[in-house]
């Protein structure tokens, strides 16, 4: 399976990244970085050290947007730590990025994949959103985009409707969901049912696996910030779902982003779950949108896990 990651390397994005790269059956064509969970620079450090931590092999990384489309960079500096990958004190990689921006690097590894590829999203979109501005002739390309992103039932965790990487450049998902591309979407609601306990993440953290490890701390620090017994592997998830997705309940739905609400409201995932009929009829009050995805509502949550510390 061929992948191109799209991350802003937070804690989640890490260990999604770690989950890619130490599965045998998965070949990361690159990684393309964007601002979100720190500034761009930081993402770009973090990036290169968790692939030091995984053993990956040469990965072409490239630094993308330092900006989103519209809005102002704001980043959660209290659930990241203050290198927004929770304060691990890893060395300084010798890696090095390509020399030209992350939209060059997905156009060069599209126009030379023999086959489509598939495109995992685990940050804000406006890498992606220029890329598809910018060379939509490449769109044949590209398999799949698996999206971290989004609310199905659940509520927001930046407001009470958006979640983060859609509320970071609503206008970049935007253009992506409405791209009618093959998109599947990962929202919060299966985000918070795949978790490590507590008593997993102590014994990580004492294993003779670096990688394990880490993982470990990741998990043992976003407890201590959250004040609870378990963590969420988050972005892994996105990733285990592209790998395998037939242990996901996953349904079709149109789906709009909220361009124009209120502060409460902008950036959220309106997911049409009305039947055919109330959307077909009920015109009067809101035209559904004429873009669909598959949507993963459910997931075996042991499984997952299973599978996220089997690659460790």
């Amino acid at each position: 399976m061929n992948i191109i990651l799209d991350v802003d390397t937070g804690y989640d994005d890490a260990l999604a990244i770690l989950l890619a790269t130490r599965t045998p059956s998965v070949n990361v064509l690159g990684i393309t970085c964007v601002a979100g969970n720190h500034y761009l620079d930081q993402i770009v450090t973090n990036t290169l050290k968790i692939l030091d931590v995984a053993g990956a092999p040469a990965i072409p990384v490239a630094a993308g947007c330092l900006t989103p489309l519209m809005e102002v960079v704001r980043l959660p500096d209290r659930l990241h730590g203050g290198d927004g990958m929770a304060d691990l004190g890893l060395p300084i990689s010798p890696r090095s990025t390509v020399s030209f921006h992350a939209v060059e690097l997905l156009r060069r590894l599209l126009t030379d994949a023999g086959q489509p590829v598939t495109i995992v999203a685990l940050a804000p979109m406006t890498n992606l959103a220029v890329f598809l501005r910018m060379y939509p002739h490449l769109r044949h390309k590209i398999e799949r985009i698996v999206i971290m992103g989004g609310a199905h039932i659940t509520f927001g965790n930046t407001s009470p409707t958006a979640e983060f990487n859609i509320r970071c450049d609503p206008d970049a998902a935007h253009i992506i969901l409405s791209s009618g591309l093959p998109i599947t979407l990962y929202p919060l609601d299966p985000f918070r049912q795949v978790a490590v306990r507590q008593d997993e993440a102590e014994v990580m953290t004492h294993s003779a696996s670096w990688p394990t490890q880490i993982a470990g701390r990741i998990c043992a620090s976003v407890m201590k910030v959250f004040k609870r017994d378990h963590a969420f592997i988050g972005d892994a998830g996105a990733v285990a779902v592209a790998i395998d997705p037939t242990r996901a309940n996953i349904q079709r739905f149109p789906i709009t982003v909220e361009l124009s609400g209120s502060p409460a409201t902008r950036g959220m995932t309106v997911i049409d779950r009305r039947n055919a009929y109330q959307r077909a009829s009920l015109t009067e009050w809101w035209h559904t949108s004429a873009y669909e995805c598959d949507v993963v509502t459910e997931v075996d949550a042991n499984y997952y896990k299973a599978m996220f510390l089997a690659a460790l």
